[in-house]
């Protein structure tokens, strides 16, 4: 497969005379994805549990991970499924295709927009964003991005859902579907801090419309700490995802959902800490890097244990429980800036994108810590669609889809 790591797709026949279809993965340890597939169906029984939930059926789509050793394992292959950017580009017409590859396609412009930087000397591309968040304006940033979201077709994410539709009614069911599994995989990944949410980490189901989130590299905070363009974002709500909530957009279905999954993974707090100790008790092989990696950034905590590297774990669920109490996203993302990129020469220009504008932006206008459900939601989607942020986003996130 095209993907980074080159999976293998293989079939066991079991000795029911089915066929089971798995990707055989390596270079990564799967223990990681295992166990987040584990808090994955405790968040489903929380939500089981709760009658609002319960009453609008909100639940994940999990599959099995097998880890076999540290560095190779076995992920369940989902049939009927597509990632998200096959399913938006297969929507394209060939014009359209033709013109989003070429010399005047969003990415190539992005790629001239931030290119600039490369005659200054900044030959890596983390050198390169870093001077973009320096140099350009929000009113750059902003105006820059929206040239690049409006080469995208507005209603690729609706037209490919009426593909798949065979009358209205199958439309709006399919639509509702798409949008209230979206809102329920960006609150359950927003808690456990997954990043590097990418088109291709987005799967959606062809015959429900049902949105799955897959490949977990990067959690609790380390593609906002660790990247060398680190994420200010903690969902994609990008374009494409909101507009089919139109006319209402984030508002109604796709916030309704949030808040209701929310404040039932709030109210179970207990529960969902307590499972992640796992984390703590047996530490992963690229949690030991990133422990190492920090601590080589002279970021480790005063009463860290320098043999004992159970400290990064601790760190990294305590993250998880400020977003359990209500802290406000935003300022959260600065906490994992500081521990990654305080170095950076950007940084300040990092913080004040993160946390916004007073004036514009719901999430700076509201405290640290303490936020409601509706609260958090609402500072959530605000950093989410902010084009400051998305303007200044790795090309390869594509925040203009």
């Amino acid at each position: 497969m095209s993907s980074i790591r080159k999976p293998k797709r293989i079939t066991i026949r079991g000795n029911d005379e089915k066929d089971y279809h798995y990707l055989v993965k390596g270079g990564e340890d799967l223990r990681q994805d295992q166990r987040i597939e584990q808090l994955f169906l405790i968040m489903n029984r929380v939500m089981e549990s709760d009658a609002s939930c319960r009453a609008r059926n909100l639940k994940l789509k999990t599959y099995q991970v097998i880890p076999m050793n540290p560095r190779v394992g076995f992920i369940e292959w989902m049939n009927n499924t597509l990632p998200l950017k096959e399913f938006l580009y297969d929507a394209m017409t060939d014009e359209e295709r033709k013109y989003f590859d070429g010399e005047q396609g969003p990415s190539r412009q992005h790629q001239i927009w931030t290119g600039k930087f490369f005659e200054a000397g900044k030959k890596s591309t983390g050198g390169m964003y870093s001077l973009v968040y320096q140099k350009y304006s929000k009113t750059e940033t902003e105006r820059e991005f929206r040239i690049k979201e409006g080469k995208v077709p507005w209603n690729l994410s609706r037209r490919a859902l009426q593909h798949m539709s065979t009358s209205v009614e199958a439309f709006h069911v399919l639509r509702c579907a798409m949008l209230t599994s979206h809102a329920v995989v960006c609150v359950c990944q927003y808690l456990l801090g997954i990043g590097d949410r990418h088109l291709s980490n987005f799967m959606i189901n062809l015959k429900t419309g049902h949105m799955v989130g897959i490949d977990f590299g990067h959690a609790f905070g380390t593609a906002t700490q660790f990247l060398p363009v680190p994420e200010l974002m903690a969902i994609r709500l990008t374009a494409q995802i909101v507009n089919v909530g139109l006319p209402l957009k984030v508002k109604g279905l796709l916030e309704n959902t949030m808040v209701h999954v929310l404040r039932a993974l709030r109210q179970n707090n207990d529960l969902l800490l307590s499972t992640m100790d796992v984390f703590v008790k047996e530490v992963s092989v690229d949690w030991l890097q990133f422990a190492e990696k920090q601590k080589n950034q002279g970021m480790e905590p005063e009463d860290a244990d320098g043999e004992n590297m159970t400290w990064y774990p601790k760190q990294k669920v305590q993250w998880a429980a400020r977003k359990l109490k209500g802290d406000n996203p935003c300022y959260i993302t600065r906490d994992e800036l500081r521990l990654g990129h305080s170095r950076n020469a950007a940084m300040k220009s990092f913080e004040s994108v993160a946390i916004g504008n007073k004036n514009e932006n719901i999430r700076a206008k509201l405290p640290e810590s303490g936020l409601t459900e509706e609260q958090q939601v609402a500072a959530l989607i605000d950093q989410a669609t902010d084009p400051n942020i998305l303007g200044r986003t790795w090309a390869g996130w594509e925040p203009w889809m």
